[in-house]
């Protein structure tokens, strides 16, 4: 088992969140959370799915987390929080990334409880389109074939990887070039990095049961596109 924090690179539809929230603040969620893949086991329509706060300012991961932390010993209902990037409108925003939320009435509770501890959020603004998104998080992982990770806690998650950074245009380029060369191109790609020792660079799969032998020919397709745009 691989313990470690790493990034997730994707780019989802997001759109500003009107009720449900505390007045005069900036939140979105994502209505699209995997665009790629369509089939069972999507995030449940009726549960908020991820939320994002905006900040005033870029706040730690610590503080993140150590904030959450001391949340929960008050808050009962389960939730994550991490940090993450929005590319929006040429600008690079800061936001709390919100998971597992039970209820949308969570959201401005939730709001409250980090305001009281410091955390600012930004005033309101409109905004439905898709962003560039990249999230701070913690892995759980298990090696199962050489170059091939799946996710503990969530068997749709698996890692493929690769050996070198893509830019978001050359890694989205890359992707619709393997899917357009797949009978079965149902899945949802992102761009990820690990921090096992040293970096590793890696493509995120989020499939419903995809199977080893899948995972490594996507795995062997991203690498024969890769050396042709990185000789």
């Amino acid at each position: 088992m691989i313990e470690t924090f790493g990034t997730i690179t994707k780019e989802e539809k997001l759109q500003s969140l009107q009720s449900h929230i505390l007045e005069n603040t900036f939140v979105l969620e994502s209505t699209a959370p995997f665009p790629g893949y369509h089939g069972e086991n999507l995030p449940e329509p009726q549960k908020p799915g991820y939320i994002f706060l905006v900040t005033r300012v870029r706040y730690s991961l610590e503080k993140i987390i150590r904030t959450a932390k001391e949340i929960r010993n008050f808050f009962q209902p389960p939730f994550g929080a991490r940090t993450a990037e929005l590319h929006m409108y040429n600008t690079v925003y800061h936001a709390i990334r919100l998971n597992h939320l039970e209820e949308y009435k969570h959201i401005a509770e939730l709001q409250q409880w980090f305001e009281d501890r410091g955390i600012g959020f930004m005033k309101k603004k409109e905004f439905n389109k898709p962003a560039l998104i990249k999230v701070t998080k913690h892995f759980d992982l298990e090696q199962i074939e050489d170059g091939v990770l799946k996710d503990i806690n969530d068997p749709l998650m698996h890692y493929l990887e690769i050996p070198a950074a893509l830019s978001w245009k050359v890694f989205e380029t890359i992707t619709k070039k393997i899917k357009n060369n797949l009978d079965n191109n149902n899945f949802d790609a992102a761009l990820g990095v690990l921090y096992i020792r040293d970096i590793m660079d890696m493509v995120r799969i989020y499939e419903n049961n995809p199977g080893i032998g899948r995972l490594v020919s996507l795995r062997n397709m991203y690498l024969d596109e890769i050396r042709k745009t990185h000789p």
